[in-house]
């Protein structure tokens, strides 16, 4: 019997992407796994005004907090998109820039104040027309083919006190080009799975099926919000394969968390292996009950749901034949897989978001169509109201006959 053992740690996610960024601080989160900070409080790919229907969200504000998070902005259209609503931004700025007075924004009620640190969660990557590379302990070098992306765990606090004492909420986040996702997947960067050969100096080749191994399931947060977000109670892991796609369902659960611990399943000959736990936020959710390790009920696909999305890695290679001689290759791969719609996309960069709520509140609500549908030319003689005959009164009762 062949044994494949593929195993994925969350903790590896972590210090992948810990080594190729530039720490300035290190502090540990909820399980435990060192993380390092960013000397700019925003990830590059993160800096704009995001939108969707109902919201937007700026998160390079140029406001950091006295500990060094970020303090965004966040601005709900209300009403039908006809009310631009300040609901949460840093109260320097507010003292600079007047807010409406509403029943949310008394003159004595300050702005609500949030507060994100970004943790990453894979590599921030670069198409190469930014002339910005991600190196990694190895020497590979990552680009974006042709999208930006990475993937962030957003630790979230929020202003004023919270029921139960918790202070930090968590909501991870996948950025593919211009567009920012709630629902979406990671898989570890696979370029070492293809053997090194001097057949391959110069080439560019992909590693097998793009889409082959494991896919952690990351988004349990339902929305970025002026409030506490709803964290999900399962979540779909994908393994997938050259021939199928087997969906993981993993629960919430209140069983200690163990990174080594795994969990199997079969189809054939192959038995593959994933985590039994695994560590979202503050959350940890599993895919088996008790001490048991064998997933039960998996019931297989031949793609992943759709719509979906995955970013395209270039993972240019650095390595010497038998000989000595140094070869460079190109593997291509991928990293993160978004599923559905963006959550929000970003403007266009050419104005303020103080621009973007003065000209909304300039639009005004067309006028409501007519009660009555337009009927066309009325058949009525006029002549029996500016010529009454005689016999008025009859003629008036015949007409609802």
């Amino acid at each position: 019997m062949k044994f494949c053992h593929k195993i994925f740690f969350v903790a590896g996610f972590f210090a992948l992407a810990a080594q190729t960024l530039p720490a300035q601080d290190s502090w540990s989160d909820d399980s435990g796994t060192e993380m390092v900070e960013q000397d700019n409080p925003v990830p590059l790919l993160l800096e704009g005004i995001w939108e969707n229907y109902n919201r937007y969200v700026v998160f390079d504000t140029g406001y950091v907090s006295p500990s060094g998070e970020a303090v965004p902005h966040i601005v709900l259209r209300t009403f039908y998109q006809w009310y631009d609503d300040r609901v949460a931004e840093s109260n320097e700025y507010s003292a600079g820039t007047q807010r409406d007075t509403n029943n949310a924004t008394q003159t004595s009620s300050p702005a609500q104040e949030v507060k994100i640190r970004f943790v990453p969660l894979t590599d921030q990557l670069f198409t190469s027309e930014y002339g910005i590379t991600t190196v990694q302990e190895d020497g590979d070098i990552l680009l974006g083919e042709n999208l930006c992306s990475g993937a962030w765990d957003m630790q979230v606090e929020f202003g004023g006190r919270r029921l139960g004492g918790k202070k930090i909420y968590h909501i991870p986040v996948a950025v593919i080009g211009d567009k920012l996702y709630l629902k979406f997947a990671i898989k570890v960067e696979d370029s070492d799975s293809l053997p090194a050969s001097p057949f391959l100096n110069g080439t560019v080749l992909e590693s097998g099926n793009k889409l082959a191994g494991y896919w952690q399931n990351f988004g349990n947060a339902n929305g970025i919000f002026a409030s506490p977000p709803r964290e999900s109670e399962e979540l779909l892991s994908y393994y997938v394969t050259d021939n199928a796609v087997y969906p993981i369902r993993y629960w919430k659960t209140d069983m200690e968390y163990d990174p080594a611990a795994i969990a199997t399943f079969s189809e054939g000959d192959e038995t593959y292996s994933v985590p039994k736990h695994l560590w979202i936020g503050d959350q940890n959710y599993t895919c088996t009950l008790g001490k048991r390790t064998g997933i039960r009920n998996l019931v297989k696909s031949d793609s992943l749901p759709n719509p979906h999305t995955v970013n395209s890695v270039l993972v240019e290679k650095h390595s010497t034949d038998a000989y000595g001689n140094p070869i460079q290759y190109t593997v291509r791969t991928t990293t993160i897989c978004a599923f559905g719609e963006p959550y929000l996309t970003l403007t266009d960069g050419t104005r303020t978001i103080e621009e973007i709520i003065a000209m909304n509140h300039q639009l005004r609500k067309p006028a409501p169509p007519p009660l009555f549908p337009p009927h066309g030319i009325l058949d009525f003689d006029w002549s029996i109201i500016e010529r009454p005959p005689k016999d008025f009164n009859r003629r008036v009762l015949d007409l609802g006959k």
